[in-house]
């Protein structure tokens, strides 16, 4: 839709700058980037951080070796390897370095300093599953009033984390 013109800005990654250039050339070199606004100027809006979630089968017969796998990918090695090549914001402020220059990212980043991960919860799974904040989001694109659409998405959250 972004790359057609039928909207005048996304919220996405990085990653997606390159297929909107590839689905409209005409947008090369002409897209900006900026963090999710906050109440102020002085700082971005809280978003959602989050990314792969890496995991050990608990019955898993290599157990080690996907734990060595995991601290692999973690690490500061492949972490700069997919910042640069995937747009990917690193897991460490110490990396910061990696994505100098590269407007999508820094921005990303930026709105990352203010960013809160999912709860742990083994039922988070299911939140996802029925998105509510998808439902909420689009709710109040589509005039919805935002303080009810955030209560009802909160409530069905609230509701599935707690199993019910």
């Amino acid at each position: 839709m972004f790359a057609k013109g039928d909207v005048a800005q996304i919220i996405s990654t990085p990653s997606s700058a390159t297929l909107i250039e590839k689905a409209n050339p005409e947008l090369k070199g002409k897209l900006g980037y900026f963090p999710i606004p906050g109440r102020t100027a002085k700082a971005p809006g809280s978003v959602f951080t989050g990314g792969s979630d890496l995991i050990i089968p608990e019955k898993a017969d290599q157990r080690s070796a996907g734990y060595d796998v995991i601290k692999e990918l973690a690490g500061a090695k492949w972490q700069e390897k997919l910042a640069k090549t995937m747009s990917y914001v690193p897991n460490k402020p110490s990396l910061a370095h990696v994505i100098e220059g590269e407007e999508s990212t820094a921005a990303m980043a930026e709105g990352a300093a203010e960013g809160h991960a999912t709860p742990n919860s083994p039922e988070w799974a299911a939140v996802e599953a029925d998105n509510p904040i998808k439902l909420y989001m689009t709710s109040v694109l589509q005039g919805g009033d935002p303080a009810t659409e955030a209560k009802t998405a909160s409530d069905k959250i609230t509701g599935v984390l707690a199993g019910s």
